[in-house]
């Protein structure tokens, strides 16, 4: 019984976990994205597209860029990259990006 307990509440913190690992932020435009990272627009465009941290909806739809993402980039943190791209916003790497 205490076996199916112990299952039962690792199931509902994965559950949890899985939860909060889709979260929504609002984006920024490439141009406030450039002047917070102190680079041009053309560079932050290229770090959405190899990182990840943009989105383009349509071919001639402008990028808007995710500023935790945008902060993680700048930060050069690679594991905290690395847990953004998997979406694991629960990652300890992501806490210091999320408090800033």
């Amino acid at each position: 019984m205490l076996e199916s307990t112990k299952n039962s509440a690792n199931a509902q913190i994965a559950n949890t976990q899985k939860v909060q690992k889709v979260v929504f932020r609002e984006t920024i435009s490439v141009s406030v994205a450039a002047r917070r990272a102190k680079k041009t627009p053309e560079t932050v465009i290229n770090w959405s597209k190899k990182h990840g941290i943009g989105k383009q909806l349509g071919p001639r739809s402008p990028w808007r860029v995710d500023p935790l993402g945008l902060a993680i980039v700048i930060g050069g943190d690679m594991e905290a990259l690395e847990a953004y791209q998997r979406g694991d916003f629960v990652h300890p790497a992501i806490a210091p990006f999320l408090a800033a």
